[in-house]
């Protein structure tokens, strides 16, 4: 079977799980190979392609299609495409989408009762195994008292002197996070649930469930606003009673259309934040800068390569210590960050030369990143324009 894919869609990184059962099932006679074939230029790079496949625990070979040789070899029209291949070489079936687990199952079961299998297997090298505290930082979140990290299906909870305090495992796909009156939420993109972690990080539960890919978390006091990046849209929750008040987007309809909440188009919304009463947000897939307020959406930046592919934002509260107005970005296969001034409409690079950074979060004059590829946090420093790395250690 070959997976046609880029790791950037979300819909493809959904296909995963899927592989991952069927090469359980049918690990004495099904093949799959990963063929890579990258919308960005920077998920073109066989470096990019080697993070994403360990980060995303990929453990059948994947062929980097850089120059689309393949995708237009099997005429490809959309990711992911899953095209599934008969022992003589032949194509049997194509599906396009997720959700194809059953249908997929059937026609393999299908080809079993019909054709002799070769059972050779292959032999899998063997991936070093990281032992830093740190693997792929994905989200990071500034409050009060602590610093929350999520990476690697966990959330480290530090202090701003990089102590670990406490470790909250076993949330898949863990992202965005919020703090609100002692109490943790984290948002499990790959589970589609929003999770309430309590009385000192010690008690777990689910507070919303039944979502697509929920990726951004953002709240102004009153309601939880949650970027859907599986169904392009944000829907927003009013805390105290958990029931859904309205939605920016169609669901299901991927493009870069504004206009009223109910008839706008967005694609693959990531980080979320509120300035006075705009709510900012990049659409990952349409490489934007958008904001929603007065009942509508406005892109800002967009249908050029100022960004590519930006994965998180933050804002500068007015009297918040430095950068007050402004909108922080984290252009996430441009490998830097940059700031926008509303005001002006000017776009400045920050910093340069990370890799991959998918999370920024503020306080005070300080910017907290999620270096995801280092590995890293980076902490720079507004008022001096320094940067330097937050150096994590256990603390029990």
């Amino acid at each position: 079977m070959l997976d046609f894919f880029t790791y950037c869609c979300m819909n493809c990184l959904n296909v995963l799980p899927d592989l991952k059962v069927l090469e359980e099932e049918f690990k004495n006679e099904l093949l799959i190979i990963g063929v890579h074939s990258g919308k960005h230029l920077h998920e073109k790079e066989n470096a990019s392609i080697m993070d994403a496949i360990e980060r995303y625990s990929i453990e059948h070979c994947v062929i980097n299609d850089r120059d689309m040789r393949l995708w237009d070899a099997y005429g490809i029209r959309a990711w992911p495409t899953l095209v599934l291949i008969d022992p003589k070489g032949y194509i049997v079936v194509q599906y396009q989408g997720e959700g194809q687990l059953s249908a997929l199952r059937e026609d393999i079961k299908e080809l079993l009762a019909e054709h002799t299998v070769n059972h050779t297997r292959f032999e899998i090298r063997e991936r070093p195994v990281r032992t830093d505290i740190l693997k792929y930082p994905q989200k990071i979140y500034c409050a009060d008292e602590y610093l929350f990290i999520s990476h690697s299906d966990e959330v480290l909870v530090c202090t701003y002197e990089g102590d670990v305090l406490h470790r909250i495992d076993d949330i898949a796909g863990a992202q965005s996070m919020l703090y609100i009156d002692k109490k943790l939420y984290v948002s499990s993109c790959t589970e589609g649930k929003v999770f309430e972690v309590s009385e000192e990080f010690q008690k777990r539960s689910v507070w919303l469930e039944g979502l697509r890919n929920p990726y951004g978390l953002e709240t102004d006091g009153r309601f939880m606003y949650i970027g859907l990046a599986g169904s392009h849209e944000i829907k927003i929750y009013e805390i105290s009673t958990r029931k859904e008040r309205f939605s920016i987007g169609q669901e299901n309809s991927e493009s870069l259309n504004d206009g009223a909440f109910a008839e706008a188009v967005l694609a693959q919304p990531g980080g979320l934040s509120i300035l006075e009463d705009e709510l900012w947000f990049v659409d990952s897939e349409s490489s934007s800068l958008r904001s929603a307020a007065d009942g509508k959406v406005s892109s800002h930046i967009f249908n050029s390569d100022e960004l590519q592919h930006p994965l998180d934002i933050c804002v500068g509260k007015y009297g918040d210590g430095c950068g007050g107005g402004r909108v922080f970005i984290a252009d996430s296969y441009n490998n830097r960050i940059k700031v926008y001034n509303p005001q002006t409409q000017e776009v400045l690079t920050l910093i340069e030369g990370l890799s991959e950074p998918s999370g920024i979060c503020k306080k005070g004059c300080h910017l907290f990143i999620a270096n995801t590829n280092a590995h890293e946090i980076v902490i720079f420093d507004l008022s001096k324009m320094h940067k330097s790395s937050l150096i994590l250690k256990e603390a029990y």
